[in-house]
């Protein structure tokens, strides 16, 4: 079946025209004997008018015996004549195969608001197309202020997705939309109803009831990952509201995760830190020791040759320094304790009374004046060196 045929004396008719397109009226050609001269502007064979039952469309079909032709195809041309029934039924004027200015772009049906307000291309796309082609063609419309929607009964195509467009089935005599409309769930997309009318979903449409939405969220199974749906405004701006929350919980967890790792940084900089005052503590405080282990060791026999002077003999000079003495090295004569060589000027507060009565050695005048502040008033002090 097609829209158009050739009257052997009037040229190119359309059925979809009231005037057949060129001032004739649909009963000059419908049902009149004989038979209107009409063939096909394809192949050239019969044609004859006819009125689809359902519908009430005109077209033309081919007579029995027809040669292989494109317009010859029922698919095409039904379709098309269903769309534009159902852009009718939604309250939309539809006409069929409207041509763009300067013929850069044809329209299977063109469905416009009887007001004026918009235009939508209704395009039964059922041959094969790439889809940067289909997507072309597309916006080769919109330059002109045509939307469009791509109708296919296939049951996939590569352009699903891409462009707005629905699958369609013929079901119980009336055309339907099987795949296209989707909802969102909260956190998913899902398949929205199935087997709606054509003339419903064509409703919707031109009432921005559903829109067709560049989808952002995941789909949840059985819904393909089709990149465009059809969907209510409220689901879209759901979807929205979504994955703005879930930017900013994302955004906030990324500067959680930030602070944290620079309070770990700042603790392990302070823990290095402290690493390295201790390392430095325990160098000083080992290069003090060595220090005080050298002054102790070197006064060993000047300390001996002193106490031989002052009393007549020698004394046992121990090897080490001890607590009881504030770490410095005990000096005996006999069992008894006479001094202290070199004790450590930090301990000397709490051992002050105990060594009183010493006589304390040291190796510099700067050792004595750090140790003549801590100890008992008159505690005798000999610089030896």
């Amino acid at each position: 079946m097609a829209i158009r045929a050739v009257h052997e004396r009037w040229g190119a008719v359309f059925a979809h025209l009231p005037d057949l397109g060129c001032g004739r009226d649909w009963a000059e050609v419908w049902k009149v004997r004989p038979l209107a001269p009409l063939t096909c502007d394809e192949c050239s064979h019969l044609m004859y008018a006819k009125v689809f039952s359902s519908s009430g469309l005109r077209f033309f079909a081919h007579a029995p015996g027809a040669p292989k032709c494109a317009l010859a195809e029922e698919s095409p041309a039904h379709h098309l004549l269903e769309l534009a029934a159902a852009a009718r039924q939604a309250g939309a004027h539809a006409e069929l195969e409207v041509r763009g200015p300067d013929g850069a772009w044809r329209a299977d049906v063109l469905a416009s608001d009887p007001g004026g307000a918009w235009r939508t291309a209704l395009e039964a796309q059922l041959s094969p197309i790439t889809p940067d082609d289909i997507a072309a063609r597309t916006e080769r419309m919109l330059q002109d202020g045509v939307s469009s929607v791509w109708f296919s009964d296939r049951m996939r195509a590569p352009w699903f997705g891409t462009v707005p467009w629905a699958r369609v089935e013929t079901g119980a005599g009336a055309l339907a939309v099987r795949d296209g409309l989707a909802k969102f769930s909260g956190r998913h997309w899902e398949a929205g109803p199935q087997g709606v009318p054509a003339a419903d979903f064509l409703r919707w449409m031109f009432a921005g009831r559903v829109i067709s939405h560049r989808r952002r969220a995941p789909v949840r199974s059985p819904l393909p990952a089709w990149g465009t749906v059809w969907t209510a405004p409220q689901y879209a701006n759901a979807e929205t509201g979504y994955l703005d929350a879930e930017e900013r919980r994302k955004r906030e967890q990324a500067e959680q995760e930030r602070a944290l790792l620079l309070r770990r940084r700042e603790e392990q900089q302070l823990q290095m830190q402290r690493e390295q005052e201790r390392a430095r503590a325990e160098g000083g405080h080992k290069a003090a020791v060595q220090a005080l282990l050298a002054r102790q060791a070197a006064l060993e026999i000047p300390v001996a040759q002193f106490v031989h002077r002052e009393t007549g003999s020698y004394p046992f000079v121990s090897d080490k320094g001890s607590p009881e003495f504030a770490m410095g090295v005990p000096v005996y004569l006999g069992l008894t304790p006479y001094g202290v060589v070199c004790p450590v000027a930090g301990r000397l507060s709490a051992l002050k009374s105990r060594l009183a009565s010493l006589v304390i050695f040291v190796a510099s005048e700067g050792e004595r004046r750090r140790i003549a502040g801590l100890t008992m008033p008159g505690q005798r002090i000999e610089v030896l060196t």
